[in-house]
């Protein structure tokens, strides 16, 4: 969506992704990783689409449905069968250092400061797909509770992106309608049941564009309570 067909005036409340929107990295690291493992292009890509698609083993475990131990043997083994190499250290590494002084290279500290000022004009919701596992390391490194109203973290919840079940869990806790609802994602896939819901959506490509549209979001509401800003 274009910043010109964004409706402000239909906007009341602001829901945002995490990885490859707060945190930097994300798909990219992904797709990088086959390099890694000695995988061809066109043999890491057959292997990404089958574990990483909606099907795939990794969406069982941002549902919380099996651990990242068993995440990371099952695609060593895929990986070896394809002709790569891989070790339980190198496949957990497959969206970058998970460390925490890593992590918080990642962090978008304008998007936060965006986000916290959204906030104080209307409802805000992290909707993530997020492991057990990783979890702990994002909740110190970021103050959640400072941007956001509502986190929904599919692990938790057991429904993930792009199911349907997780954006009326998410309208659910915020407490509006569908078409109440504005959601920056870097996904095109997860933005496609949104919109067809009634959101509107903002594919996260350029941080400068995203800055501009959410900086005319938090400018066009009204403060809560409706005092000045």
């Amino acid at each position: 969506m274009h910043d010109s067909a964004i409706d402000l005036s239909r906007i009341g409340a602001a829901v945002f992704d995490m990885g490859g929107v707060i945190l930097a990295g994300g798909p990219s690291d992904v797709r990088a990783f086959g390099a890694r493992v000695g995988l061809d292009a066109q043999s890491w890509a057959e292997l990404r689409r089958e574990i990483f698609g909606n099907e795939g083993v990794w969406a069982s475990i941002e549902r919380g449905e099996i651990s990242f131990e068993q995440f990371c043997a099952h695609m060593i083994r895929r990986i070896r069968e394809r002709g790569g190499t891989a070790d339980p250290k190198l496949a957990a590494q497959f969206m970058g250092d998970r460390a925490e002084a890593e992590q918080r290279k990642r962090i978008r500290r304008s998007v936060i400061n965006a986000i916290k000022r959204i906030r104080t004009r209307m409802p805000t919701a992290l909707l993530t797909n997020n492991i057990v596992e990783w979890r702990p390391t994002w909740s110190r490194i970021l103050d959640v509770d400072a941007m956001f109203d509502v986190i929904v973290d599919s692990s938790e919840i057991g429904m993930r992106k792009p199911e349907p079940g997780i954006y009326e869990h998410t309208r659910a806790a915020l407490g509006v309608a569908h078409t109440d609802i504005f959601f920056v994602d870097d996904i095109g896939q997860n933005l496609k049941t949104a919109r067809q819901l009634g959101w509107q959506t903002l594919l996260y490509t350029d941080t400068d564009e995203v800055l501009g549209i959410l900086e005319r979001i938090a400018e066009a509401a009204e403060p809560k309570g409706g005092g000045p800003a």
